[in-house]
């Protein structure tokens, strides 16, 4: 049986191939879990992701946090929309360079009728490090 988090992984691994537009830039995401509001990916950070100091640029990773909160809210059962953003904030802890393998986790905190509220962890897995926490409230009353 497929479940709700499958059919939205699966989604996002076609869309992210296939797009021309921005999120072409996350071609190298993964997804390694999703289901339930929750959405674990990892990539190995490219040469495409880098900043002009040569390590990951917080833009992008301002766009992890955006799209892969955005999937892992499309996860949750009782969710059937996308939501608009009210609000993304990043607080960046730590940098990462080229090669370094990278895990994003993407977890659901509250959704009420109108409003949800998540929280989005971006990790150096090679060295159990956050280099970033992200929030993101989307409108999901439309």
């Amino acid at each position: 049986m497929c479940t709700k988090g499958t059919a939205v992984a699966e989604l996002f691994s076609k869309v992210i191939a296939s797009t021309k537009c921005f999120d072409q830039n996350l071609r190298k995401v993964k997804v390694v879990c999703c289901d339930n509001g929750r959405m674990v990916t990892e990539f190995q950070v490219g040469p495409e992701h880098l900043n002009q100091r040569g390590t990951l640029h917080g833009g992008f990773i301002a766009h992890l946090v955006d799209a892969v909160s955005t999937y892992a809210l499309t996860s949750n059962e009782k969710v059937d929309t996308r939501g608009v953003s009210i609000d993304l904030s990043v607080s960046y802890m730590s940098a990462a360079k080229e090669g370094d393998n990278i895990e994003v986790e993407a977890v659901t905190k509250k959704t009420g009728k109108k409003i949800a509220f998540l929280e989005v962890e971006v990790r150096n897995k090679d060295k159990n490090q956050v280099l970033a926490i992200g929030r993101h409230t989307k409108y999901i009353g439309v």
